[in-house]
């Protein structure tokens, strides 16, 4: 009896005994609890749980859980995650990146300027327009600050900012008449022009002159003479003193006085209207071309005029 109550003794003073060196760091080894959940008590039968030191793990557990949101002064801000299994680039590698993609980003923005320089007009660029059009198929425009890509549509290599563009559908030497009339009204214009006397293919005119409102005020002018509506069926025009330019695009090589013509006469109805006046005016000399579509006279002016009105006047009774 007296040796179990000795062994009971000496369990209780257990942890009172003299503190032990840590054998690792020499630091003071702390005496272990009394009792632990889940080990046996030195007493067999007895389980003793500390609950102070339960309740103490507890409280540390909860504190360090809401520690990061409460010492966060930024709780709004967006963090960027960095995956631990791929590995951080070196810094030449960082390097190299980075020269890389300021050689990319420079090129792309010299190309894009170089570009926007080349292909693309200022912003105070004039806007082309369509100056007017008639029943009869005639239209004229005006091209102004031209994108550049454009200027190869044209039948002249383009060295003037604006160019103007009339076009018909039918060839009349009335066309060549009234432009040879614009073309003295606005010496400083420059041309290029098809026409085609048989009317084999449509009528097209275009303009260059370096001064915007010479040209617009030019196409505007052409435009209106273009356009004046008659109700006659024929159209006389007349010129005295008739420029080579436009004796030449006539086919009229020698040197006249005056040149008239007759649009709007077919073939045979020109035929038809020489022969009467001939056989009426038997000493008369008449220099004339039946074409197509027009018969054109030639020579004094004076004699010419008077011919061609009363060309015109057979023509109204007759028709």
């Amino acid at each position: 009896m007296s040796d179990f109550i000795k062994s009971v003794v000496e369990e209780v003073m257990k942890p009172y005994s003299k503190q032990k060196e840590n054998p690792i760091n020499g630091a003071p080894s702390f005496p272990p609890p009394r009792s632990q959940p889940g080990l046996k008590s030195g007493i067999p039968g007895i389980n003793r749980p500390n609950y102070q030191k339960e309740k103490m793990k507890k409280r540390i557990a909860v504190n360090h859980a809401d520690a990061p949101q409460s010492a966060n002064p930024h709780q709004n801000v967006r963090r960027q995650t960095v995956s631990l299994s791929s590995p951080m680039p070196s810094a030449k590698e960082k390097i190299a990146q980075l020269q890389t993609l300021s050689l990319v980003q420079g090129k792309q923005r010299v190309t894009a300027r170089a570009e926007s320089a080349e292909t693309k007009p200022g912003r105070n660029a004039r806007d082309s327009q369509l100056i007017g059009q008639t029943p009869e198929g005639v239209k004229v425009w005006l091209f102004s600050d031209l994108h550049p890509t454009l200027e190869g549509s044209f039948q002249r290599e383009l060295k003037t900012a604006s160019i103007g563009v009339v076009t018909a559908k039918k060839c009349t030497p009335g066309q060549l008449f009234l432009l040879n009339d614009l073309l003295r009204e606005f010496p400083s214009l420059k041309y290029c022009l098809s026409w085609d006397k048989n009317s084999g293919q449509s009528f097209s005119l275009e303009l260059y002159e370096e001064n915007y409102e010479v040209l617009l005020n030019a196409l505007k002018s052409f435009f209106k003479k273009l356009s004046q509506k008659s109700f006659k069926t024929i159209t006389a025009h007349k010129e005295k003193s008739p420029s080579p330019w436009l004796t030449k695009q006539l086919g009229i090589n020698s040197s006249i006085g005056g040149v008239a013509v007759i649009e709007g006469i077919d073939y045979y109805s020109g035929i038809l209207l020489l022969d009467r006046h001939m056989k009426k005016n038997t000493a008369e000399h008449i220099n004339f071309l039946i074409e197509k579509e027009y018969v054109l006279l030639h020579g004094q002016f004076d004699e010419v005029s008077r011919i061609t009105d009363l060309l015109c006047k057979e023509f109204d009774r007759i028709k």
